[in-house]
């Protein structure tokens, strides 16, 4: 599978966002998406995600088959606040609801029951939504989506509300899930040492277009990242193999 984005461009207000993105994203491959702020990396999810109006395509197809996007993208926003009274097994259930005539089986229960042990919150399973804590909620709204098994997962700030326990849990549970299902996942990230960790490939964005799409090593070099930060920086390679921004002064 193949997600294909080609010349895509977003106006807001009269306002150029985007403009003139072209790239491949390719089944099994995970995509951190960074940028300064104001960048344009909420609206180029949501774009492909097709929540907003743009020129240019977006397409995912299946060797030459055009696959229905609807069927098979999830997006996950930042965290918002909650107010239901659902528990986390109705929340996370709900990503499976198809029409009001749906019935819930067995292998339905179970298949949000594995869903909510391998995010490590099946303990919260009958707690209220209003309840939880915010890093708890975005724990809830991930498990929402990987429930329905979709094949391209969009993910806005995932652990942007979580302490590094939870961080860590959400990050390899997308990891996991991308290579499991084969899926295409572009996520969200201002850490640059959780892209570095934990993508494939890292989608940079300047001056409302794509300035680079390529291995970490390659993307988190420090003249570039100064050009986009505006921030002196040093890039080291931890212990464990990692690339590391260090943040040094302003510009």
């Amino acid at each position: 599978m193949k997600l294909s984005v080609k010349n895509l461009g977003v106006t807001l207000s009269d306002k150029s966002i985007l403009k003139d993105i072209s790239a491949n994203f390719y089944e099994g491959e995970m995509v951190g998406v960074i940028g300064h702020n104001g960048a344009g990396k909420t609206t180029l999810l949501k774009a492909i995600a097709g929540l907003i109006k743009y020129e240019g395509s977006v397409e995912i197809t299946d060797g030459e088959k055009l696959v229905d996007k609807s069927a098979v993208v999830r997006y996950v926003p930042q965290m918002s606040s909650v107010s239901t009274q659902l528990t986390v097994f109705e929340m996370v259930l709900l990503g499976l609801v198809k029409d009001l005539s749906w019935k819930v089986t067995k292998d339905i229960f179970q298949q949000v029951d594995n869903v909510l042990h391998a995010m490590q919150i099946d303990q919260l399973a009958y707690i209220p939504m209003s309840e939880l804590s915010g890093g708890q909620r975005q724990l809830v709204f991930l498990a929402q989506a990987f429930v329905s098994k979709p094949k391209v997962l969009l993910l806005d700030e995932p652990t942007s509300a979580l302490d590094i326990r939870h961080q860590l849990i959400v990050m390899n549970a997308i990891k996991n899930y991308t290579e499991t299902h084969s899926a295409i996942t572009l996520t969200i990230m201002h850490d640059l040492l959780s892209a570095s960790r934990f993508s494939q490939k890292i989608l940079l964005l300047e001056n409302k277009g794509l300035s680079i799409l390529d291995e970490p090593a390659l993307v988190l070099e420090a003249q570039r990242l100064e050009r986009i930060y505006n921030v002196k920086v040093s890039v080291e390679k931890t212990q464990s193999g990692f690339l590391n921004v260090v943040p040094i002064k302003p510009i």
